[in-house]
């Protein structure tokens, strides 16, 4: 309905189909009609959840109930739409807001360009790189739908951007997440305005009154796996450090040290928004901003907008909807340069702290070095080599000690550490004369060590021993804390590596599980609908036997 008021309102609209007929059968038949490349999306909502893109009708037919499925999960309604894909648009969207005496004022663009799995990530306003006049189009035209329903209270006109060209997408009827950064722009409280014009009253500004003064960004925290398709993470939160809010800085967040990340709902845990007077000064503002925050007891994208925060495409707003998909690669910080902090860090405390290691460290009250754990070596410097795995990395680090501190050679640098350690609070790394600050924590039994916010699991060098003969075996294992929508094998099956076994959902997205061999199905320990804990083998697969080769 709102694609035809668009139009009506001299709105460009992408080429789509919206019909009643809702088999596959019939989406197909419409996909085939419009042509491919497509986006399949939800009727009820948006949010990137239950949108897909098809190139193909292959792939229009296998994704279609996927669509079906995590549409119904999140709004309630299966329906969904096609519509023409652009490839590498840029998505501009426009707060608005209307009240009940016909008034309708826009606040200026946002570019929310910077999307994983149709969903944002990280939003800007004012938009840069926009001619004026294509700016004033967007605006006009946003303003133009809000009035042609009469629209009252806040609202978002979504648009897709390639080149000079525009076309609209969507519209939301309520504050968007990103609205802080409009707020920060503008220095109104859209919240405040929501109250007003439920009461009844007029909008406290008319157009001209709103003017749009330095420039904003807003990073969403969310809790995911970025080296594993952006799969969401679940547990609990065992530490938390954000910036100060400040006239510059603003933190949105719900949650404290000790909550959980649950599989219900969205796995966001705060917004960071900075605002400055220049787009170059926000995102260095950003920088800074997420360079102090930190968190522990889950996966994060932390290390990725800390990278997409320094990168000069970004910065300059030379992206699109498929920027991140393109150079996750370039942009993904799955092994940081602090790593090397985190694998010193880790050393010294197994050192210090490490059950093993008290029982070796001066055993008498004697100086004799053989009660010292303190690698002592006749006519040598005391050495020591300590080894563990860091996120399933084995590591080993050869390291002198003097009294209190540890000095250990990693890839050709030197990191001294020192200060008495307790859980939760910082120690110092001394890395080339400049300090790093250090967090340790223990949880489970396992060992979480932090460099600058960002947190590696160590563990033994035995204790991973058996998740690789697991992977080995065929073990397939849940990799969160979900829903079983799809059993799609038997026992007995025959598989190949890569075959899809078992689906989860979670989050109010599906996560399909593979074989991680070819082989047959021997076990399968788990039934529809069932709730399984992240861990939990659902299936194995007995792996073919290599084949001989004769001599």
């Amino acid at each position: 309905m709102l694609l035809s008021l668009a139009k009506q309102a001299g709105v460009p609209v992408l080429d789509g189909i919206h019909s009643e007929g809702q088999s596959i059968t019939d989406l197909v038949s419409n996909g085939t009609t419009l042509g491919f490349p497509l986006i399949i999306k939800p009727v009820a909502g948006g949010g990137g959840k239950g949108m897909h893109i098809a190139r193909t009708s292959a792939e229009l037919q296998s994704t279609i109930p996927t669509s079906q499925r995590e549409a119904q999960t999140a709004f309630g309604d299966d329906r969904l739409l096609l519509e023409r894909y652009l490839d590498r648009p840029r998505h501009i969207e426009v707060q608005i807001f209307g009240d009940r005496h016909g008034n309708v004022v826009h606040m200026f663009e946002r570019d929310c360009s910077l999307q994983r799995r149709h969903q944002k990530v990280i939003e800007e306003s004012p938009a840069q790189n926009l001619r004026p006049e294509l700016r004033t189009q967007l605006t006009e035209a946003a303003v133009a739908i809000a009035q042609s329903i009469n629209y009252c209270g806040a609202g978002t006109v979504e648009f897709l951007v390639s080149g000079d060209e525009f076309f609209f997408m969507e519209m939301n009827t309520r504050l968007q997440v990103e609205h802080p950064v409009t707020e920060m722009v503008t220095g109104i409280d859209l919240v405040e305005w929501q109250f007003k014009v439920a009461a009844g009253d007029p909008l406290p500004c008319k157009q001209n009154q709103i003017v749009c003064l330095g420039h904003s960004v807003e990073a969403r925290l969310y809790a995911e796996q970025t080296d594993k398709d952006f799969l969401p993470s679940v547990g609990e939160l065992l530490w938390l450090r954000f910036p100060l809010n400040t006239k510059h800085v603003r933190v949105d967040i719900g949650v404290k040290t000790g909550d959980a990340i649950g599989i219900h709902y969205d796995p966001m845990i705060a917004k960071i928004i900075v605002h400055d007077c220049e787009p170059e000064r926000a995102w260095q503002r950003l920088a800074h901003a997420l360079r102090d925050s930190g968190i522990a007891g889950l996966v994060t994208n932390l290390s990725l907008l800390r990278k997409l925060s320094n990168t000069t495409a970004v910065q300059g707003a030379d992206t699109d909807t498929e920027f991140i998909e393109r150079n996750i690669n370039e942009v993904d910080e799955s092994n940081p340069p602090d790593s090397r902090a985190a694998t010193a860090l880790a050393a010294f405390y197994l050192w210090r702290y490490d059950p093993f290691c008290r029982r070796h460290y001066r055993r008498n009250n004697d100086e004799s070095p053989w009660s010292s754990g303190k690698g002592w070596r006749l006519n040598l410097p005391p050495e020591l080599r300590i080894s563990f795995e860091m996120d399933g990395i084995a590591q080993e680090v050869v390291a002198n000690v003097s009294g209190d501190t540890l000095e250990a050679r990693i890839d050709g640098r030197c990191y001294r550490i020192f200060e008495s350690i307790n859980p939760g609070e910082d120690l110092f790394i001394v890395l080339d004369g400049q300090m790093i600050r250090g967090t340790v924590l223990m949880s489970n039994q396992n060992l979480l060590v932090g460099v600058d916010g960002l947190f590696f699991k160590i563990s033994d060098s035995r204790s991973t021993e058996s998740s690789r003969i697991d992977q080995i075996s065929g073990s397939i294992q849940a990799t969160m804390t979900g829903r079983v929508i799809q059993i799609l094998v038997k026992l007995g099956d025959q598989v190949d590596k890569g075959d899809p076994v078992v689906v989860l959902e979670a989050m109010k997205m599906e996560h399909s599980l593979t074989a991680p061999v070819t082989g047959k199905v021997s076990t399968l320990d788990t039934n529809l609908d069932q709730f399984v804990e992240q861990g939990h083998i659902l299936a194995t697969i007995d792996p073919e036997p290599a084949p001989r080769t004769e001599i």
